[in-house]
């Protein structure tokens, strides 16, 4: 299994609306009955340590999706996922909101 992990940062002034966008605009488009995207979940960084002041400059919060295989990953980031990013950088501003993604592959413990 194969999970994509994009991470969204924005100034804390904007979690909330930042939030809303996610929940109401672009959860919908990025999994659906056509997406191939599964188990999606979204996480907040709670802590940096040694860097006390990162919840104060910043909310950083890591969407996850779970793919068969590493090329539907991929597929589905040019597909879905690209033209998101587009509306969020958009929407909220290159200064004021960032994001990189990574793909992960599952590994046995």
């Amino acid at each position: 299994m194969y999970i994509y992990n994009t991470t969204f940062m924005v100034s804390p002034s904007l979690k909330t609306d930042f939030l809303s966008w996610l929940r109401s605009e672009a959860l919908p488009r990025l999994v659906n009955a056509e997406s191939p995207a599964r188990a999606p979940r979204l996480t907040l960084v709670a802590d940096v340590p040694g860097d006390p002041e990162f919840a104060a400059q910043a909310c950083s919060f890591a969407f996850q999706t779970e793919f068969e295989s590493k090329d539907d990953a991929s597929r589905w980031a040019e597909t879905y996922l690209q033209p998101v990013v587009g509306d969020y950088t958009a929407r909220f501003g290159a200064e004021h909101a960032l994001c990189f993604a990574t793909i992960l592959e599952e590994v046995p413990l």
